[in-house]
């Protein structure tokens, strides 16, 4: 009696009435659409990241193309100009408008002489004997280094103070 009801059973899991085929259909159907749904969103994504990362400089530029015409313009009239001193105020004019968009947009100059040596931030190019900074604060910056958002992207070239000994 058992062996009937089992046999039954499988006889009712293998025969499929044409209401679930077709249900099972359905759901293949939405299964495979929602895969290449997502097929298709994982590749525009993709698509948007790479433009995204292309273009991420962007406004930057726009942001200095006025000093490269500055920069034009001052080595037009160095060409016709006799006049150093004013040259000279114009390049340094250029110079503080230049840094200005560059810490608009994140850049920062790291502080070095008179600081306490970060290896996180300096790199140590060698000492420096001297009386007027202690040992291990920066004597000398031998080239300026830069953070964006507090990212370092290039430490500042410095030489350290080591103490004269008496």
């Amino acid at each position: 009696m058992k062996e009937n009801k089992d046999k039954e059973k499988k006889q009712e899991h293998t025969e499929k009435s044409p209401e679930k085929t077709t249900e099972v259909a359905d759901y293949k159907d939405k299964w495979l659409r929602a895969v290449a749904e997502y097929e298709n969103l994982k590749k525009r994504v993709q698509k948007e990241k790479a433009e995204t990362i292309k273009f991420s400089t962007q406004f930057l530029m726009i942001e200095l193309f006025p000093i490269m015409d500055s920069f034009d313009s001052a080595i037009s009239s160095i060409e016709s100009s006799k006049d150093k001193e004013s040259f000279l105020k114009g390049l340094r004019m250029l110079q503080g408008e230049f840094h200005r968009v560059l810490e608009v947009n994140g850049l920062r100059k790291i502080k070095t002489v008179g600081e306490k040596f970060d290896p996180n931030l300096h790199q140590a190019e060698g000492e420096m004997i001297t009386d007027k900074y202690p040992t291990g604060v920066i004597a000398e910056e031998i080239r300026s280094g830069y953070t964006l958002n507090d990212r370092v992207l290039r430490p500042a070239l410095v030489k350290v103070s080591k103490e004269k000994k008496a």
